[in-house]
């Protein structure tokens, strides 16, 4: 490698002129351009007799920052500029010369440097716009451009720092890497192996990586500043506490907007420690804090985090802080509750039943004491779901146990579980169960196996005690089905493309599946009565489960009821184009009860536009009905049950047009839906964000729905990689440093497409040349081929 980085300067040697007599033994050009090194040489002096004359070299002259720029012109790849001591005036100085042994030209550079690139062009054969090598004949073509291909990266290197740099920052901080690898010399030997000329730029110590990571947290944090302030909508806001693995209490804050460009944006705005208790007043502080740093503590607008009540007093004290005359009424429209919460506390009383909470603090102390009989009685209590979960945990803690159940093979159609492990269900997570109970209908043949032949070790318990009947696992098997509607409701409301409307669509979803799944079970355990009233052991069946989704029933309607505290949730609703007040219609056709809530959702979103909208945005530009386009609806993917009670299946036959209404949201919901077709999907935020300055109060109130997402999940993959960063060997991290480096994360990202390409540097290494001769390569393979080569190109 080192060899084929000099072939290219080795090149450009020829017979070349002796020395002149009155000019000092120098060698400034880097060892990648003239890698011999006379020992009677002065290497890299300041100063020096070149020619009869002194001259000292320009980069030992300090000079003050802000008369230092970037230099970028060719010349500088392959020479410098020295200054004639007598009258300072600024020569360019050629390494390729001084390689060759020549008599430099010396051409003035400072006013203009067209001499010192005639000179490279036409001694030294270099293109004077791109610094590549121009191709000369040659007897092996590829010779000078395998040799430019690698001896140009050293240029380019020197030439692109900050890139350079901001690839290392950016692989240290994404893949966690820590700072004093930097200094491992096994990896500076491998760098140093593949590319020699990364000694210059390779960092030497891990203190220099650190400022390094916080240069580019601020930078990339002045142009967030820049973005919020900007925005199209209020910058709401997510957060969750979480205590990490060397116990810090540390504060996850996460802003969501949309932009100038109508683009839906999360952004981690930082992660911050709390001092003191975890109180909902501490909280507030931190917040409070990190708005004033980013400069939006005036525009900040909704709030979502999970259903503690330290969380509710947080929100509460800062919209006070923030908002001193906002009524009561106000600051708690503002409190939006994470529908991924929701879900875990509905599933968890499917799962646990009656005393929920009493029973996960039951467990935790347990837990916490090592009390290995006592969880597993708590489990036992809890029906077949405890039974499995006993089950799993006592093949799981053993190795002779694994290898044993890994040994029962069931072969023919059982063939493709016999090598499946069992999952084992977390009590943190809903979830798991719903996996633990499909691996285990998977293998149930393998697991009754496995409790009949297993011989525990002397002294040693056994399962007796959680043996699955044949209604055991059919309750498991309803239970399964019925996680299964949670496990859907949280995947469809997850990540950055969903919005409030999917919360409430998706929690009135929901209720409704609960109720017909505790209708379902009690009717299974009524008739379960009436065909064993005589057998008391079993008058039990299917009661279990029927007590469990009263319990889920209950949790789910509490929320669902909660729900009317904001009217956030049915604005992101009637603000869709697509569905409008028609949706409540249609979704609650059926249902009295829901019925009469109809005029009451219509009245809370009416009240909201009334009270922080109309009027209080300006107008940019007068509105008019013809200036409002329909962005056409595109085709979107296959719908399941819940998709399905989220969209409006309704058809409108044109109305007569209307006069203008004095009002827009009147005038707004008045006009009829715009029809979608089963397979297409619509974009609210691109149709209003079209509206922001025909229609501004509108749009504004509609932009600040849809930047929220339905729940703060955000928060939660922020404390993953976090738990990543501080491994046992990083457990010392400081708080800034760990700020630093998860918001640099986030905000990264994946790459967008085309990052690194750079035609120009692509010329210079040798890439363009490369591409075409495939491209070419490929024509004369498929103009030279057969028709049924060409289909297989194809």
């Amino acid at each position: 490698m080192t060899s084929t980085i000099t072939q290219f300067f080795s090149a450009q040697s020829g017979s070349g002129t002796s020395r002149p007599a009155d000019s000092d033994n120098i060698i400034l050009a880097p060892s990648s351009i003239n890698p011999t090194r006379d020992p009677n040489a002065l290497i890299e002096p300041d100063e020096f007799k070149l020619q009869g004359k002194q001259y000292i070299r320009c980069c030992s002259l300090a000079k003050p920052p802000k008369h230092t720029k970037k230099r970028t012109s060719v010349i500088w790849l392959y020479g410098e500029d020295i200054q004639l001591q007598r009258d300072g005036r600024k020569f360019w100085y050629c390494y390729f010369c001084e390689k060759q042994h020549n008599q430099q030209e010396l051409p003035v550079v400072g006013k203009g440097n067209s001499t010192a690139l005639d000179h490279l062009e036409a001694k030294h054969n270099i293109n004077r716009t791109t610094g590549e090598p121009k191709t000369a004949p040659s007897k092996d073509p590829t010779q000078l451009s395998i040799s430019g291909c690698n001896g140009m990266k050293s240029l380019i290197f020197a030439r692109r720092l900050d890139h350079f740099k901001d690839l290392l920052v950016r692989w240290i901080v994404c893949c966690h890497i820590a700072f004093f690898q930097i200094e491992n010399s096994l990896f500076r030997d491998l760098l140093f192996y593949l590319f020699p000329p990364l000694e210059k730029l390779l960092p030497r110590a891990a203190s220099t990586i650190r400022q390094w990571v916080k240069d580019a947290f601020e930078a990339r944090k002045d142009k967030l500043r820049q973005d919020m302030r900007e925005a199209h909508s209020s910058i709401s806001i997510s957060f969750d506490l979480w205590t990490s693995p060397n116990y810090l209490a540390i504060l996850g804050v996460v802003a969501h907007f949309i932009d100038r460009n109508g683009e839906r944006r999360t952004a981690v705005l930082g992660l911050r420690e709390l001092e003191g208790e975890h109180s909902g007043e501490n909280m507030a502080e931190v917040l409070l804090q990190a708005f004033k740093d980013y400069k939006i503590s005036g525009r900040i607008g909704y709030f979502m985090a999970d259903n503690a009540t330290s969380n509710d007093t947080c929100i509460e004290a800062v919209l006070r802080g923030l908002y001193p005359n906002m009524s009561e009424k106000q600051r708690k429209r503002r409190r939006l509750r994470c529908f991924g919460h929701i879900v875990n506390l509905c599933a968890q009383g499917f799962l646990i039943g009656k005393d929920a909470e009493k029973v996960c603090k039951e467990l935790d102390t347990a837990y916490r004491e090592g009390d290995l009989r006592r969880i597993g009685e708590l489990w036992r209590k809890r029906g077949a779901i405890g039974r499995l979960h006993n089950i799993v945990r006592y093949i799981r803690a053993s190795p002779q146990r694994r290898q044993f159940f890994r040994s029962i093979l069931c072969g023919g159609d059982l063939a493709d579980f016999d090598g499946l492990e069992l999952v084992q269900s977390q009590q943190t997570r809903w979830n798991s169960y719903f996996m633990s109970i499909g691996r285990a209908l998977n293998v149930k043949e393998r697991i009754q196996i496995f409790c009949d032949q297993y011989e525990p070790g002397q002294g040693q318990k056994d399962l007796s005690e959680d043996r699955l009947s044949a209604q055991h696992w059919r309750e498991l098997e309803h239970l399964h089905d019925q996680l299964e509607t949670f496990y859907e409701g949280a995947v469809m409301t997850e990540g950055r493309g969903s919005t409030l409307a999917d919360h409430f669509q998706t929690l009135d979803w929901l209720l409704n599946e609960i109720s017909v799944a505790k209708q379902k079970f009690e009717e299974l355990h009524q008739d379960a009565l009436r065909k064993k009233r005589r057998n008391t052991k079993d008058s039990e069946d299917f009661a279990w489960l029927a007590a469990a989704a009263e319990v889920s029933w209950l949790k789910c309607e509490e929320y669902y009821n909660k729900a009317d505290d904001t009217a956030a949730y049915y604005t992101a609703i009637s603000l869709n184009p697509t569905l409008k007040h028609e949706w409540y219609k249609k979704a609650w056709s059926g249902h009295d009860e829901k019925q009469l809530w109809m005029l009451s959702v219509c009245k809370a979103v009416k009240e909201l536009w009334l009270d922080e909208y109309k009027g209080k945005c300006s107008i940019k530009q007068r509105y008019t009905s013809d200036s409002v386009s329909k962005p056409a609806p595109q085709k979107g993917k296959g719908f399941s049950s819940l998709s399905n009670h989220k969209r409006l299946k309704i058809c409108h036959q044109p109305s007569e047009p209307q006069p203008p209404s004095i009002d827009l949201f009147d005038q707004y919901i008045e006009t009829d839906v715009i029809p979608l077709a089963e397979d297409e999907s619509f974009d609210p935020i691109q149709y209003w964000n079209e509206r922001y300055y025909t229609q501004p109060d509108l749009a504004r109130m509609a932009l600040d729905v849809y930047a929220v997402p339905a729940m703060s999940d955000e928060c939660e993959r922020l404390f993953s990689s976090a738990k990543i960063l501080l491994s046992d060997r990083r457990s010392r991290l400081m708080m800034d440093i760990i700020e630093a480096s998860e918001c640099l994360r986030a905000w990264y990202g994946l790459p967008p497409a085309k990052t690194f390409d750079d035609e120009t540097v692509g010329v210079i290494e040798g890439e363009l040349q490369v591409r075409e001769d495939k491209e070419h390569e490929d024509d004369e393979h498929i103009d030279g081929s057969d028709e049924e080569d060409e289909l297989q190109i194809g």
